[in-house]
């Protein structure tokens, strides 16, 4: 009976990485306001039954067009939302992140032999990766570039696997996220990486067709989305150097900031093996090191990425050397006849039975979510008071509040602007920032576009500008949010 009592390595993964992510919820939700944007087109694909290709929430950009690369995981948030409201959309997350990380562990074990090895560093990738926990779509790119680079790996080392399966992949993710382009990427590291041997006549001919033949599947579904081709442009276009340095998670990752600690250890581990074993290490190994290392330092966004594809070729080449220690080898083999006896698996299934539990009857006795968006981030009292004292007439909104406030009040309001800054383009984000600024002839501008209330920060440029103008009159002020309206 104790062996249904005592986890597994696995079943620690989930269980650590799951409660992890459920107690950074708060900080998940409240990082940004795109999950109100999700949350909004979500709901609306579930109500109307379709899928909109072109801009429907804001009024600056009118029916432009839209690609529509989320819509299947903004669909799976609002059910999640429509079940367990934020708590819900939090859960789910946790599950997805959870999930990525039993994949790399069972790579990482896979490739290593090591499970104490395995354990300690995917645990260690998951605190590099938590960072970018957020509850976005761009988790469930997590999970699918863990799949991806295992299946890859199979094709390299010979294994049978069905290769259908990857281009099946692909059309989930493509219609998913637009991470979709890095499980391409990481197809181009192992054809460069066979290329490379196929050169040298050290490799089979056979893995290169297959590589072949999972590429060019994988291309043709990649286009099968509502906008077609044009989920590939709606990722590409955001190149804007302007846009990119002007957010957080797109500016060149920060070694100053302590939580990019874990990564650096992983990125030092990684450097040293390449500089060290480039002679032993595949060259797909090293095309794929190189390459994901070049985007997690590029974007602090990508360094999941980066720790997922890392992890398990470390593993594989750590595990080479420690298993040369005798004490260590007689630990594992011990540990693996241990852990093989072991049916813990109940443990993760009670540990998300409670939580859901525990979320149903908080709800049912607050009515309200254990997990919401935060006063002190998101104009919510603001628009508490908008409900019971209705403006009319187009807004002028802060940047990051641009999803909330869609959450909050559309249909009967559309945003000026909202956090997908590649769809704007550089110009009009220009425009944008020099008006929240309240910098030049802002009023002019915003006469534009027929604004005739704004809510920003008190501290927003426009807001001490708005102040002093005779056009303008206070409508509601807190700690967070101001409301001015047009005389």
């Amino acid at each position: 009976m104790s062996r249904y009592l005592i986890p597994r390595f696995q079943d620690f993964i989930i269980i650590i990485v799951f409660i992890g992510a459920l107690l950074t919820g708060p900080r998940m939700l409240n990082t940004d306001s795109d999950l109100g944007r999700h949350l909004t087109i979500g709901k609306y694909i579930l109500n109307s039954r379709q899928i909109p290709t072109k801009n429907l929430f804001s009024f600056t950009k009118p029916d432009q067009p839209r690609p529509p690369y989320e819509w299947l995981a903004q669909v799976l948030f609002s059910i999640s939302y429509h079940l367990l409201n934020l708590d819900g959309v939090v859960l789910l997350t946790g599950l997805v992140i959870a999930s990525t990380f039993l994949i790399v562990y069972f790579d990482t074990l896979y490739r290593s032999n090591m499970a104490i090895l395995a354990l300690l560093l995917t645990l260690w990738s998951a605190a590099a990766s938590s960072l970018d926990w957020l509850t976005r779509p761009h988790i469930f790119s997590f999970l699918f570039i863990a799949i991806w680079i295992r299946w890859l790996e199979k094709i390299r080392n010979g294994e049978k696997i069905s290769l259908w399966l990857f281009p099946g992949l692909m059309l989930i993710w493509a219609n998913m996220h637009g991470g979709f382009i890095l499980g391409i990427l990481a197809w181009v590291a192992y054809v460069a990486g066979w290329l490379w041997e196929h050169w040298r006549k050290s490799t089979d001919t056979n893995v290169g067709r297959k590589l072949m033949i999972v590429g060019c599947a994988s291309l043709i579904t990649s286009i099968l989305t509502p906008d077609i081709w044009r989920n590939w442009q709606g990722v590409l276009d955001n190149n804007s150097i302007y846009i990119l340095s002007h957010t957080s998670e797109t500016m060149p990752t920060n070694f100053a900031i302590p939580g990019t600690f874990p990564f650096a250890v992983l990125l030092c581990l990684s450097v040293i093996l390449l500089l060290l074993g480039w002679k032993q290490v595949p060259a797909s190994h090293i095309f794929l090191l190189i390459g994901f290392t070049i985007i997690s330092l590029a974007m602090t966004r990508n360094i999941p990425f980066f720790v997922i594809a890392a992890a398990p070729i470390l593993a594989g080449y750590m595990g080479q050397y420690l298993n040369r220690i005798h004490l260590l080898q007689n630990l594992e083999e011990q540990v693996k006849k241990i852990n093989k006896g072991l049916k813990g698996y109940i443990w993760p299934i009670f540990i998300l039975l409670i939580t859901i539990g525990i979320f149903t009857y908080y709800q049912s006795i607050t009515y309200n979510s254990f997990n919401t968006f935060s006063e002190q981030v998101f104009p919510v009292q603001a628009v508490n008071w908008i409900e019971y004292h209705p403006l009319k007439g187009n807004m002028f909104n802060d940047f990051n509040w641009g999803g909330y406030l869609l959450f909050r009040l559309w249909p009967g309001q559309r945003v000026f602007i909202d956090s997908q800054s590649d769809f704007y383009g550089e110009a009009f984000t220009r425009q944008y920032a020099d008006i929240l600024n309240g910098d030049g002839d802002w009023d002019t501008e915003l006469r534009q576009y027929n604004v005739s209330w704004i809510i920003v920060s008190p501290q927003a440029g426009l807001a001490k500008s708005a102040e002093t103008s005779f056009y303008w009159k206070i409508a509601y002020k807190d700690p967070v949010a101001v409301i001015y309206v047009r005389k």
